[in-house]
């Protein structure tokens, strides 16, 4: 799904769900991109790489909060 990992950016993330599921993995943007570009563009879909492997897509609809881990945070801000 994510055929071009070179030219993404990865932040390791918390979500919250509106159905009340809390995911942990990797939210996977362009490299010219950060999460409120991401969130505030027209695709309707964020691009996740789950803890175990597993990859999905999840509707920005769906995101009721999205916490950045602190070595994200740290690396994006460098």
């Amino acid at each position: 799904m994510f055929n071009n990992d070179n030219n993404r950016k990865s932040y390791e993330v918390q979500m919250l769900l509106s159905d009340g599921r809390s995911v942990d993995g990797t939210l996977m943007l362009p490299m010219s991109s950060d999460i409120k570009r991401v969130l505030g563009g027209d695709s309707p879909i964020l691009e996740f790489m789950h803890k175990d492997g597993r990859e999905s897509m999840i509707a920005k609809a769906a995101v009721i909060e999205i916490i950045v881990s602190d070595n994200a945070a740290s690396e994006a801000a460098a």
